[in-house]
């Protein structure tokens, strides 16, 4: 073999290799963001707490809500859970919330848990959109009493949410700027802004949010880099701050404990 055409071959694996690597981007992107987990089985019930089930219909889809009543003149918390967790996998973060006597609203999205349909980026903002509807048309909630609360893939149903419907206050922890941009940290050597078919465009929905927005997000996150944080708020309009914290991307702040309910106590100047 000459050395031009091993020089060939070894270009040829090479050229194999990465354009393996795209389609194995562009196949599984789907089941890395809407990773979906085994069904839990545990209840409000179990964790001390009084509430009622529902299920919301979102064009004909039905979704698994849990409503989680708090004190008469506290706000309440629509919860757009992250990834690979179904409402049934939240009991720190609704002991958590609870020590501000809110009221919560948890929801799972089409696909996940006891909700019908198929996930989907689309699927998962209209059905945060029927929650919304749901608890202020037939509910009685006043929207300006709704604080909207985004934990990581979360984060882009809340923002999305927040940017089109009004409430009284934004919640984004451990969140992106956008999907592809996410994808760029993970798979810097692959273009795979050209093979991203799911967006989560929060740099965009963020500027249409115009009520006050706490951006919590931890310097040691493993998953979403702190830059994700520190550039959402960088193009946030309106009332913001930008709360730096140290942990796990899973539950930096619910391991804050008070002083976690604290920061979202008196930025929303709640109580």
């Amino acid at each position: 073999m000459s050395e031009w055409m091993g020089l060939a071959l070894v270009l040829a694996v090479i050229a194999c290799a990465y354009g393996g690597s795209c389609l194995y981007v562009y196949l599984t992107q789907f089941d890395k963001v809407f990773h979906i987990p085994r069904k839990g089985a545990e209840t409000p019930a179990d964790w001390g707490l009084d509430y009622e089930e529902w299920m919301i219909d979102n064009q004909g889809k039905r979704l698994h809500t849990w409503w989680i009543p708090g004190a008469p003149q506290r706000p309440v918390v629509l919860f757009c859970h992250g990834n690979g967790v179904t409402i049934r996998h939240l009991a720190k973060q609704v002991k958590f919330l609870r020590l501000l006597d809110v009221g919560i609203c948890l929801f799972d999205y089409q696909g996940y848990g006891d909700s019908e349909g198929e996930v989907g980026e689309m699927a998962f903002c209209t059905d945060a959109s029927a929650v919304w509807w749901h608890l202020v048309t037939k509910r009685g909630l006043k929207a300006e009493n709704l604080l909207v609360y985004g934990h990581s893939l979360g984060g882009g149903v809340a923002a999305w949410l927040a940017g089109r419907h009004p409430c009284g206050g934004v919640i984004l922890e451990g969140t992106f700027t956008s999907i592809p941009d996410l994808a760029v940290d993970h798979y810097p050597w692959l273009p795979v802004r050209r093979l991203a078919r799911i967006d989560f465009n929060n740099l965009d929905n963020i500027k249409k949010i115009k009520v006050p927005l706490l951006i919590v997000h931890s310097t040691e996150d493993e998953i979403i880099p702190f830059h994700h944080g520190e550039t959402l708020f960088n193009h946030a309009g309106g009332p913001k701050r930008l709360l730096p914290i140290r942990g796990r991307h899973v539950d930096a702040l619910v391991s804050m404990g008070e002083v976690g309910c604290f920061a979202i106590r008196d930025f929303f100047h709640i109580g």
